[in-house]
């Protein structure tokens, strides 16, 4: 049985035992459960849509539920103007054949400006008596191409007005001799046509 001291000997002898070589490659170790992986920011998380998309998506559902108010928004302020709009022509046509009144309001007759004023105030809109004033306060101006049932027509340098009544023709109290009546918006009329204006108009809200 060899004693530690021949073991030692024999050791330093025998030349590749004293030092250990290169330990031979085993298998990979596997990551232990508590190591990240290097590629673990570029995993996608499982099931449902990312965050941004869903946030996306959110606004889109958002943005058509404002759309949609206001366009209904649009649709009522339309139909109340219409409306009004309706009474204050009817109004007029009811004065056909009653006389022109200089500075009449509707006792005896009507001038045209006094007869546009009692067709709006019949409407519920209130609007300046004499025709300057109307078309200077009167906000919303209205191209001829857009005239509606309703808008106050200018001639003459806004020195007379009448009332549109759709189809090219409006009501007016003419002057003095000659009964309120409708007339085409044609012949001398279009030739001294000044401008127009809506009563009661409410602006739009936009769309988005």
């Amino acid at each position: 049985m060899a004693c530690a001291g021949t073991l030692a000997l024999a050791l330093v002898l025998v030349p590749g035992v004293a030092e250990a070589g290169p330990a031979a490659p085993g298998p990979p170790e596997s990551p232990s459960r508590g190591s990240v992986s290097p590629f673990a920011s570029a995993a996608v998380p499982a099931g449902g849509p990312p965050q941004e998309a869903a946030g996306e998506s959110r606004s889109q559902r958002s943005l058509a539920a404002l759309q949609a108010a206001v366009r209904k928004e649009r649709s009522r302020l339309r139909a109340a103007w219409k409306q009004r709009a309706r009474k204050a022509v009817a109004f007029a046509h009811a004065q056909r054949g009653r006389p022109y009144v200089w500075g009449g309001t509707g006792e005896y007759g009507f001038d045209c400006s006094g007869l546009v004023q009692q067709a709006w105030r019949h409407a519920g809109v209130l609007i300046p008596r004499v025709s300057y004033s109307q078309y200077e306060h009167i906000p919303t101006k209205v191209s001829r191409s857009k005239l509606r049932s309703g808008d106050l027509v200018f001639f003459n340098r806004m020195g007379h007005v009448g009332i549109y009544v759709g189809q090219g023709r409006f009501v007016h109290a003419p002057r003095t001799g000659r009964p309120i009546t409708i007339e085409e918006l044609q012949g001398r009329y279009a030739r001294n046509y000044s401008g127009a204006v809506r009563p009661g108009w409410t602006p739009l809200p936009p769309l988005q």
